[in-house]
């Protein structure tokens, strides 16, 4: 045995085994979109202090040395949007090439299964327009990529993950998320560029998976709901609830790889944690730091729509979408969508993704890009409520310029009044005529005290602006619910 070692040791020596061969993560493979105006990280492995040159065909070129531990990385300057470009690494006698390269912009998209939802949609759950959406793929096919995330859950930090990048035609496009993909294809249609997406979106996950347990302990997460989250991850495993499990295998291999921001749908499986906001905060944080970027780098949500949840008179969901509210508010360059009139009683996973994709699209292109989209994009909120002496209810709007509605432009569904009693009956709505200002009355109710919007896990409600930005729920007491 020990001559074998010593057998060994000398043929290293002598430089005739094999050295580490050079090579790239998966992210850099043909058909990558990078980030145009950038300087975009590469990275990969290679032979312990041998010389690694990165060369790209607009021009640029780059050199490193590989680290003791074999890892290498980057920092390519990327030029204005365009296609196809090449992409060359080379060490010593070892050369790879990444072919049909296109700078653009790329947005990494994550979240759990309404994220993740495809355009073909779940069993017995469609997504609205996808045979539209598959018909024109082939159009898209080039200027639309994916890069879809299918490397597992786990307890220790990987290096890479699995998968390359796909041109999307029509049979890629149909298992692509249809909020990713449809927001790509909006982004393309107004900025004319090349949209890279990656898609990183995990099913039933908590939030907790998605971070480290370091950041959530730095959240300032109240000591009883960090107690109750430590439980969960000691019980959980690997999925869908130990702390850290997607991070480890599909948010820390990628990190870096350069990109104009990040898309989140998630919330579902942390329905009931008021603390929600403190995480998500932390975990943006945590996202920016290890993209190794400012936090001006944009994070557009959604904010849950409706559903019954088994129960459509719960509270629970709206309660939380206030959460999650505030989660914007106190996370700089943190933006929430409203989808309050886009859910669907029967389903957790609502068919219109594209309306989906739409709001999260005109908020980065207004913000990220600071394109005039020709409407306002921030969803109405409250400015004053007053209660009359009428036993009417007055409430003046927020980003609403004259032109707040319901969907049918008649009947308003969603308002509840209480008085002293604080038994809440549903009640009737009427827009004034400055379109700014509602009017909330209930017979039941002649002298209020208190008044809701959609604070019920499903009731219906359609007030929106004229835009189709949704009103999101909101209360006027704080009673225990």
């Amino acid at each position: 045995m020990k001559k074998l070692f010593l057998v060994f040791v000398l043929l290293c020596a002598a430089g005739l085994l094999p050295a580490q061969s050079l090579r790239l993560a998966h992210l850099f493979s043909d058909h990558m979109v990078l980030q145009q105006q950038a300087s975009a990280p590469v990275w990969g492995w290679g032979q312990p202090g041998q010389t690694v040159t990165v060369e790209a065909s607009w021009g640029a070129k780059v050199r490193t040395k590989v680290a003791e531990d074999g890892s290498w990385r980057v920092a390519l300057p990327t030029v204005s949007a365009g296609a196809p470009f090449t992409l060359t690494v080379s060490s010593g006698k070892e050369k790879q090439t990444v072919s049909d390269v296109a700078l653009g912009e790329v947005w990494v998209c994550s979240g759990q299964s309404n994220m993740e939802m495809p355009m073909r949609g779940f069993g017995f759950q469609q997504v609205d327009g996808f045979r539209d959406n598959l018909l024109e793929a082939a159009e898209y096919a080039d200027r639309i990529r994916l890069f879809d995330v299918k490397s597992d859950t786990t307890h220790v930090v990987q290096a890479d993950v699995e998968n390359g990048w796909e041109l999307t035609g029509p049979d890629v496009c149909a298992k692509t998320s249809a909020v990713a993909y449809l927001f790509a294809k909006r982004l393309t249609r107004n900025l004319g560029v090349p949209v890279g997406i990656i898609v990183n979106a995990w099913g039933g996950s908590r939030i907790e998976p998605w971070m480290t347990m370091e950041s959530i302990e730095q959240a300032g997460v109240p000591a009883e709901e960090l107690a109750a989250i430590k439980e969960l991850h000691e019980t959980a495993g690997m999925w869908p609830s130990g702390v850290a499990t997607v991070w480890n295998g599909r948010v820390a291999p990628i990190a870096g790889y350069a990109a104009k921001g990040f898309l989140w749908y998630q919330g579902c499986s942390n329905i009931t944690q008021s603390c929600y906001d403190l995480l998500q905060a932390a975990m943006v944080k945590l996202w920016r730091e290890a993209w190794g970027v400012g936090e001006e780098m944009p994070f557009i949500f959604a904010l849950l729509a409706p559903y019954d949840h088994s129960k459509a008179d719960g509270r629970w969901r709206p309660a939380f979408v206030r959460t999650q509210m505030h989660a914007a508010d106190i996370t700089p360059y943190s933006y929430a969508v409203s989808l309050e009139t886009l859910g669907d009683e029967v389903t957790i996973h609502p068919p219109r993704k594209q309306e989906v994709a739409d709001m999260m699209a005109l908020r980065a292109l207004s913000t990220a890009y600071g394109v005039n989209v020709g409407m306002a994009v921030d969803y109405p909120e409250p400015r004053s409520i007053e209660f009359l002496e009428d036993g009417r209810v007055k409430i003046l709007f927020t980003n609403v310029w004259s032109n707040l509605q319901s969907i049918s432009a008649r009947r308003i569904v969603g308002f509840e009044l209480a008085g002293e009693d604080r038994n809440f009956q549903l009640a009737e709505a009427e827009v004034d005529w400055d379109g700014q200002t509602v009017y909330v009355h209930c017979d039941a109710v002649p002298a209020p005290v208190a008044v809701r919007y959609s604070f019920r896990n499903w009731m219906g409600a359609n007030l929106q602006t004229s835009y189709g930005i949704p009103v999101p729920p909101f209360r006027s007491d704080d009673w225990p619910l």
